[in-house]
């Protein structure tokens, strides 16, 4: 194979990649993580809302992070939607205000229906909605409101901080999670987001009743996104930002069962509930990803040049380890053996397509969640 074919190869290859970077840009080379707090002398009231269900091992970090911020939320209010374990009495001695859900009515989903009604309680000028297995750092609510620039609704996904080998498999979620909303390109917030985190949310507390809130996408399991788009169809900006050095979280950290269920319930929608555009370049993106690998196998038993394949590999694990560095806590083999989560990934997203679109039912928190199976 002469040199011009293999530039030209090589040029192909790398398309894909370059795809990926141009999509996670602001990830891999961020120009303001680590700019500290604006001063201020008169901050509105910030209510925390955090919906829960059986999050006992999970609160503790959050309510702890709560209570050191340099701006104090006025309020912090807990949802507990029927928990079988100790999340209510572990939020009443950390001082939050704990509501106790109501009986889930017809048409509404666990987290929509809690967040929903923690939003009617609070009496905060800002709406802070959190999960409850995240934690901000101690200038988080602060810098969260420097963001926020009191307009719209602001959406952070946490940097994910993982413990156990298993958690590594998690790794083309965050990433695809990040890259589909197409909010990290080099044009930024200049374009407009195709959708949005659930982690982290924040709005003004009028502007959120304005679109009707989550009782306008009560039935949806991708809760954030839809609400993303209500804002927009309302003229509000909405903005997405990565969530290092302002909040992190640790998904999933009860094994395997927790890891597949939990991915499981998200992605079939999300495959079909962002912008297509953005959609598309991950899906090539990810194409290429795995092209790298059968690029890399082939050139152990091709007549052309060995060190093509290699070559190829390489790039894609570089590259996807400059985007993990950006999103979490990963570990350096996650990236050099970055097809093992990325079958992974490819086999759960499969998963979740079925049970979304041909069995009509997922589960989570020990409810089954019935899908209409369309788009």
């Amino acid at each position: 194979m002469s040199d011009g074919v293999l530039d030209i190869r090589i040029v192909i290859e790398a398309i894909p990649c370059l795809i990926g970077v141009l999509l996670l840009w602001k990830v891999m080379f961020p120009t303001s993580g680590d700019a500290q707090a604006k001063a201020r002398t008169n901050p509105p009231t910030v209510s925390v809302v955090v919906p829960t269900r059986n999050e006992e091992e999970r609160i503790g970090p959050l309510l702890e992070s709560l209570r050191r911020q340099t701006v104090r939320p006025h309020q912090v209010i807990v949802v507990d939607d029927e928990s079988s374990d100790d999340t209510r009495d572990l939020a009443q001695r950390a001082g939050a205000v704990v509501i106790a859900g109501k009986p889930l009515p017809e048409g509404w989903l666990g987290k929509t229906w809690a967040c929903w009604q923690g939003a009617q309680a609070s009496t905060g000028d800002v709406l802070l909605f959190l999960d409850a297995d995240t934690w901000l750092e101690p200038d988080g609510i602060a810098r969260l409101l420097d963001l926020y620039e009191g307009q719209g609704l602001l959406t952070l996904q946490p940097y994910h901080v993982t413990e156990e080998a298993y958690e590594q498999m998690s790794a083309f979620f965050n990433l695809i999670t990040m890259a589909s909303v197409g909010a990290f390109t080099p044009l930024g917030n200049r374009i407009r987001p195709g959708g949005a985190f659930g982690p982290c949310a924040l709005c003004s507390r009028e502007s959120y009743f304005r679109v009707g809130g989550h009782r306008t996408v009560r039935g949806q399991v991708l809760e954030h996104v839809h609400l993303a788009k209500e804002f927009l169809r309302h003229g509000l900006p909405v903005r997405c930002y990565a969530g290092r050095g302002i909040i992190s979280f640790r998904m999933y950290s009860q094994g395997w069962q927790q890891l597949v269920e939990g991915w499981s319930k998200s992605m079939g929608y999300g495959a079909f509930s962002v912008n297509p555009v953005f959609s598309i370049l991950a899906a090539v993106w990810i194409s290429g990803c795995f092209g790298a690998l059968s690029t890399l196998l082939r050139s152990l038993w091709s007549v052309s040049p060995m060190w093509v394949g290699p070559v190829v590999y390489a790039l894609y694990a570089a590259t996807t380890w400059r985007m993990l560095k950006g999103i979490g806590r990963f570990k350096g083999w996650a990236s050099v053996l970055f097809p093992l989560p990325l079958a992974f990934f490819a086999l759960v997203v499969a998963r979740s397509l079925v049970l979304t679109y041909l069995v009509r039912r997922v589960a989570w928190r020990g409810r089954v969640i019935r899908t209409s199976g369309r788009r």
